[in-house]
């Protein structure tokens, strides 16, 4: 079947071009019998409207950036971003929306302004990481393009962000140690200059403090989410005689490294030190032993983001959101009953 026109599915329809457009883009002014004539064609004949008519309809592209942090263990390499941008995809394809990744570095700023932020060609950004938002978010302000936040930022509460409950999530991570009788707990965690880190750290000390244990300064070590600070932490915490028995690792990353780690030290786990992460990446169900974690619904925060920042362009009276998606543990084979 050839594939129509605007012109000619106004032709079919007995109405004018505008119109069309008008029934395409769900505008109010439109008669219920053009509505459902216009409706009839495009059923009967598959029509898709191109980008390039719909952007002259509406004064949009239809196209959204993801502006993410260019770090080998952030931008792809990490389960974590590949589901997140799986649920940006997808929610956008449904929404019409095609997207552009672009992970930048902070020593970029003139390139960045010239190509993502400086051809008007985007109608929105999703930013990833308080370091991105951090980099660009005021360049986008004077630009006056819609975005949304993945991570709250609490310097700028004008705009829609969305998260997990980090606070939470840790807390129950830590509760859950305790309750197994450990007493003291170790916590490996990113850099606290992101709010999301704070949050989690809260949740950790919070946790020891209503169960009156001891918050050990030297096992709280912070760099950043990758498996070879989890790793490293750990080694020298083991080769200096460390007195913990078990761990709550910021994300599932690090609690590979440091699983990793006890292994080559000959630490059983979770006989001898129990382990437990955050994020619930589909790969923490394969370790050895399965990892005990916090998961947090990856896929559906991405889903979420992507949903409020076309309603944003679509709508501009849309209210400001701030979104908190629950967290859950889920209790695998690293975590055991402290030894003794």
């Amino acid at each position: 079947m050839k594939k129509l026109s605007i012109d000619q599915v106004a032709e079919l329809a007995f109405v004018s071009r505008s119109v069309v457009s008008r029934v395409l883009n769900n505008h109010k002014n439109v008669s219920d019998e053009a509505r459902e004539r216009v409706m009839k064609v495009v059923k009967e004949h598959n029509y898709q409207p191109s980008s390039i008519a719909r952007g002259l309809a509406t004064n949009k592209n239809y196209e959204i950036g993801i502006i993410a942090p260019r770090r080998c263990d952030e931008a792809l390499g990490n389960g974590f971003w590949s589901i997140l941008y799986l649920g940006i995809f997808e929610e956008c394809i449904d929404k019409g929306y095609f997207v552009t990744l672009s992970p930048i570095s902070t020593d970029k700023g003139a390139e960045i302004n010239e190509h993502i932020l400086g051809n008007k060609r985007l109608d929105g950004f999703i930013l990833l990481t308080q370091e991105v938002s951090d980099f660009v978010i005021n360049k986008i302000i004077e630009h006056e393009i819609p975005m949304v936040l993945v991570g709250h930022d609490e310097q700028h509460p004008k705009l829609n962000s969305i998260d997990v409950n980090n606070f939470s999530g840790v807390k129950k991570a830590t509760n859950h140690l305790i309750e197994l009788g450990h007493k003291k707990i170790g916590a490996i965690m990113a850099t606290p200059e992101m709010k999301e880190s704070m949050d989690r750290l809260n949740g950790y000390k919070e946790a020891l403090e209503e169960a009156s244990l001891p918050l050990s300064e030297q096992y709280i070590s912070i760099d950043d989410y990758s498996q070879k600070h989890g790793y490293t932490i750990m080694k020298k915490w083991i080769r200096e005689g460390m007195d913990l028995t078990a761990v709550v690792c910021m994300s599932d990353t690090l609690a590979m490294g440091a699983l990793l780690a006890l292994h080559e030290e000959n630490v059983s786990v979770p006989a001898e030190f129990s382990v437990v992460g955050f994020d619930d990446l589909p790969i923490a169900q394969y370790t050895i032993p399965p990892l005990t974690t916090v998961h947090q619904p990856i896929y559906q925060k991405g889903k979420r983001a992507a949903n409020m920042l076309v309603n944003q362009i679509e709508n501009k009276d849309a209210p400001i959101v701030h979104d908190n998606l629950e967290a859950e543990l889920i209790i695998r084979e690293s975590t055991a009953p402290a030894p003794g």
